[in-house]
């Protein structure tokens, strides 16, 4: 048998060897016959591209976990369609009023009504161990309507009014709840100085959620003034004017945003300026530097239209001494758009000048068709408390009638 031997030259060149390389090298870079056309793949650049993809699709994820709503409140799933959050949303509760009302012979029916007070400064308690809180008081009573006279009774509980205590503030101010309303089957009520959002349960407060001014980038709470529900959506909204100095020189046009929150507490911050300048200009004819200034505001469901009582108006520019005595006196409505806006002038003879709305609601089963109010007086550093009643036409169906208390209560609600 003839042996062959291959030298080291030899072997590097021999057939077996130069098949082992073109294998490796297919390894590297593969090629495929596509027609007449050799196509070639690089495995290296096809990896670098990968990682590529891999870091610029955690870049995105980042910079889209770390986004936040326009008040600072993180969303959940800011590009949901609708459809698919009502889907993984939990029901609404649509319970309303929380108290089942009480149904007697002939049509009368009795419902369980609140108030909340606003102390202003005077919400500050030094305890007699030195400890500092911060109180508001809890009215309730009955609100009888007797449909077949068209009469509106209200009768307050015995006794002292509830106290409700918290231990946060902001510059020293705290607890200044401005309304009630009933959102996703609870009662909440609002600071309009801390901004913070409190669930009331079991005669007592808990925080819920903090509303910052304005756009919500701000350290200052938003000043809460009104609230109402809008397809399962909850709308607090500030006064309505423009922040200026006590003698109306301007500021800030912070006061003119709404927040509106979800049940799961996802917070928009909606610019209302042109809305706000819409309601005074159609309603009175003011410009400015006259104002109007909201402390009520209802979405109905029944006529598809916002509802506002304002508590001040003028054609004249701010001025916190005479703005006491600026109290209006109409009902305003607005479409969805705020492009047909409607004016009631109120009985006249059911007011005075320095009284001004603090909050109303509806009147349960009259398809919105009866309003009920608080009324609040600030002159020469006293409080008075007021409600009335009057359909949406403007009659009066309970005419003002002072409530006998030494706190001002500015929130309303069937409860």
């Amino acid at each position: 048998m003839q042996s062959t031997t291959y030298g080291f030259r030899d072997l590097e060149n021999s057939p077996r060897t130069m098949h082992m390389r073109d294998w490796r090298s297919a390894l590297r870079t593969p090629t495929y016959r596509i027609g007449n056309r050799t196509v070639r793949f690089n495995y290296h650049f096809a990896l670098l591209v990968f990682c590529a993809c891999i870091l610029a699709l955690l870049f995105l994820y980042a910079r889209q976990g770390s986004r936040s709503s326009s008040d600072g409140y993180w969303l959940r799933s800011r590009y949901a369609s609708q459809e698919n959050a009502a889907s993984l949303a939990t029901p609404y509760n649509t319970t309303y009023p929380l108290t089942p009302p009480l149904s007697v012979q002939g049509g009368v029916i009795s419902y369980r009504i609140a108030m909340i007070a606003d102390l202003d400064t005077s919400s500050k308690i030094i305890k007699g161990d030195g400890s500092t809180t911060w109180r508001s008081y809890l009215k309730k009573g009955y609100l009888t309507y007797l449909p077949k006279k068209q009469e509106i009774q209200i009768s307050w509980d015995d006794g002292a009014p509830t106290a409700l205590e918290s231990s946060f503030a902001l510059k020293d101010r705290g607890m200044e709840l401005s309304e009630l309303v009933t959102f996703n089957g609870k009662l909440l009520s609002f600071d309009d100085r801390t901004g913070l959002i409190y669930e009331l349960a079991n005669d007592r407060v808990i925080p819920w959620l903090i509303l910052l001014d304005g756009d919500g980038h701000n350290a200052k709470g938003f000043k809460s003034e009104w609230a109402t529900v809008k397809q399962h959506t909850l709308y607090v909204g500030s006064m309505g004017k423009e922040w200026t100095t006590g003698m109306g020189e301007y500021q800030n046009n912070n006061p003119m945003y709404v927040k509106a929150i979800s049940t799961t507490g996802e917070v928009r911050s909606l610019n209302w300026a042109e809305n706000y300048k819409q309601l005074r200009l159609q309603s009175l004819q003011i410009n400015w530097p006259g104002y109007m200034i909201h402390e009520s505001g209802v979405w109905s469901p029944v006529h598809q239209r916002w509802y506002f009582l304002p508590r001040r108006c003028s054609k004249e520019k701010y001025n916190e001494t005479l703005d006491e005595h600026m109290g209006c006196n109409i009902l305003i409505s607005a479409d969805e758009h705020f492009t047909s806006i409607d004016t009631i002038k109120l009985d006249a003879a059911n007011t005075v000048a320095t009284h001004g709305f603090s909050s109303f609601k509806f009147l349960p089963n009259t398809e919105d068709s009866i309003i009920v109010a608080l009324k609040t007086e600030e002159l020469n550093g006293k409080t008075s408390t007021f409600v009335t009643a009057f359909s949406v036409e403007g009659k009066t169906l309970l005419p003002e009638t002072r409530i006998e208390t030494d706190y001002k209560y500015e929130g309303f609600e069937f409860i």
